[in-house]
C-alpha cells in the first residue's frame, strides 16, 4: 500500500511537471509568434528608393531636409525630400529620398531649383573643395549621382539602377549632365581646383577620366588595366 501512495504521488509530480512544462512551452510558443507576426507587420523604411507605380495606394509626402552652407558662396543649399508610404497587404512601407535641391542667395535673396521637376532621385551629392569635407576653402563645384530611369524595370528608382553623372556651380547654376548609363560610380578625388579625377564602371568596364571644373568637360578617358593584362 505504502508503494501505491509513493507512485501515485511521483505519477501525480510527474503530470504536474509536464503541465507546467507544456504551458511555458506554449507562452514561448505564443511570444515566438507574436514577435514574428510584429516583425513581418511592421513598417519597413528605406532610403533612396522613389517608386513610380501609378497606384493609388502610394502616398506622398514633400519636406525641406537640412540646410546646407556653402562657404564663400553666400549660399544655402536645401535638399527637397519625398516620403512615399505604401501598404503590402501585411505590411506597410515608406522610403525616403530626396528630389531636388534649392539654392538660396542670402546675398541677393533669391532662390533657384536646380530642377524644375521631381522626377529624378538624387542619390548622393558630393561639395567639391580642396581639403576634406570639414574645410572652410570655397565649394568649387557640386557634383550629383542621378537615377533618372526605371533601367531595371522594377517599378522604382534606386541606386540598382544605371547612374548619370551631373555637375553644377556652387549656386546650383550652369548645370550639365556629364555622363549617363553608368553602372557604378567608384569614387572621385579633385586634382586641383580646375580638374576632378573620377573612377566609375560602364558597359562593363571600369574607366577613369578626367571632369574639368571650369566648363564641365570630360576629357583623357581611359580603361583601367584588367587582372593579369
Amino acid at each position: 500500500m505504502e508503494d501505491n501512495k509513493f507512485f501515485k504521488l511521483v505519477w501525480r509530480f510527474n503530470g504536474l511537471l509536464i503541465s507546467v512544462a507544456g504551458i511555458l512551452a506554449i507562452g514561448v510558443l505564443l511570444f515566438a509568434m507574436y514577435q514574428i507576426f510584429k516583425d513581418v507587420t511592421r513598417e519597413r523604411n528605406a532610403q533612396n528608393i522613389v517608386n513610380i507605380e501609378k497606384s493609388g495606394e502610394v502616398k506622398q509626402n514633400w519636406r525641406l531636409g537640412h540646410v546646407i552652407h556653402l562657404s564663400s558662396h553666400k549660399t544655402l543649399m536645401i535638399p527637397l525630400n519625398s516620403d512615399q508610404s505604401f501598404d503590402r497587404g501585411y505590411f506597410s512601407k515608406s522610403s525616403n529620398s530626396t528630389r531636388n535641391y534649392l539654392f538660396i542667395n542670402t546675398e541677393t535673396n533669391t532662390e533657384q531649383w536646380l530642377f524644375d521637376h521631381t522626377n529624378y532621385l538624387i542619390e548622393s551629392t558630393n561639395q567639391l573643395r580642396i581639403g576634406d569635407y570639414d574645410s572652410n576653402t570655397p565649394v568649387l563645384a557640386i557634383f550629383y549621382n542621378l537615377v533618372k530611369l526605371n533601367t531595371n524595370n522594377d517599378n522604382q528608382l534606386t541606386p540598382s539602377d544605371l547612374i548619370s553623372i551631373s555637375m553644377s556651380k556652387p549656386n546650383g547654376s550652369g548645370y550639365k549632365e556629364i555622363i549617363t548609363d553608368v553602372e557604378q560610380v567608384i569614387g572621385n578625388t579633385l586634382l586641383s581646383e580646375t580638374e576632378l579625377l573620377i573612377i566609375y564602371q560602364l558597359n562593363g568596364k571600369s574607366l577613369i577620366s578626367i571632369i574639368n571644373l571650369t566648363n564641365f568637360e570630360l576629357s583623357n578617358t581611359k580603361e583601367l588595366p584588367k587582372v593579369g593584362s
